[in-house]
């Protein structure tokens, strides 16, 4: 894919849709574009690489004991848990057909300009707390 398709497929997500040219430039100089087909693991449950990913098309599912937990959509994150606590993997996350995903190894961040990196890292908090707030109302009584 072109470096202008990629920013056009970058926009068109949430996650990154209010990043500028110059911006999305400098994350794809510290992220790859990748392809998964499907079926492929993305991640491995226990795996240690400190990898985070944006999903930018497709559908990845995040598996664990043979269980889907959840289906991740365009525009959702995954993996950031291990990269900012630098803990092993808790599930599986496979691709369900072709998918584009955005990865970030978490040593090559500090490469961002600080503000770059103070965006990203917002984005990660609100997604985390997003789902922080829908584990509570689904576990939790009031």
């Amino acid at each position: 894919m072109a470096g202008t398709d990629i920013h056009e497929a970058l926009r068109q997500i949430d996650f990154f849709s209010d990043y500028s040219s110059a911006e999305l430039d400098e994350l794809l100089e510290v992220g790859q574009w990748i392809k998964y087909q499907s079926g492929q693991a993305i991640i491995t449950e226990e795996d240690t690489r400190l990898d985070l990913f944006v999903l930018v098309r497709g559908q990845v599912k995040v598996v664990k004991n043979g269980k889907v937990l959840a289906t991740l959509q365009p525009g959702d994150s995954f993996g950031e848990i291990t990269a900012l606590t630098r803990t092993p993997r808790t599930a599986h996350v496979i691709a369900q057909g072709q998918c584009y995903c955005v990865r970030f190894e978490a040593i090559n961040l500090h490469r961002l300009s600080t503000e770059l990196q103070l965006k990203l890292v917002k984005k990660l908090l609100f997604t985390l707390a997003d789902r922080l707030a829908a584990l509570n109302r689904k576990f939790c009584v009031t």
